[in-house]
């Protein structure tokens, strides 16, 4: 299932508030129309933390700084033909070790997406430049 929008500090401090004043979880959820399972987690973060604030959450930090993103963002709208790998270097030179997936990556987070390929000329319109031995001026 999909996570849902976290709720504000001003009802998660409520959820404590109406918990210390000994009502139940369910009771309430109903009051503030919430599920009592929301409102058991609320709760049981109050009790192992003393804070109904977002605690920090696990993964690892972006591989490339904003000074790095700024530069790829930078050297890509000034030469939209940059390659990957020219990316990659660049950002070598600067000290950050990455891969190509990681600069395409951050460059479809920063709005940016490749080249479309030019359409290919129709086969027939290249016969109209020959000129054929059988015909003839009139």
């Amino acid at each position: 299932m999909a996570k849902t929008k976290e709720l504000s500090k001003d009802t998660r401090n409520k959820i404590v508030d109406l918990h210390q004043a000994g009502k139940t979880e369910s009771a309430i959820g109903k009051q503030l129309g919430l599920r009592k399972s929301t409102v058991g987690a609320i709760i049981r973060k109050w009790k192992t933390y003393k804070t109904t604030d977002n605690l920090p959450r696990s993964g690892a930090p972006r591989k490339i700084s904003p000074r790095g993103v700024k530069i790829i963002t930078r050297t890509v709208s000034k030469n939209p033909r940059t390659t990957q790998g020219d990316l990659v270097n660049d950002l070598q030179r600067a000290g950050t070790k990455v891969k190509k997936p990681t600069i395409s990556n951050t460059l479809r987070r920063q709005g940016l997406k490749s080249c479309s390929a030019r359409r290919a000329r129709l086969k027939f319109e290249d016969w109209e430049n020959v000129i054929w031995s059988d015909e003839t001026k009139i």
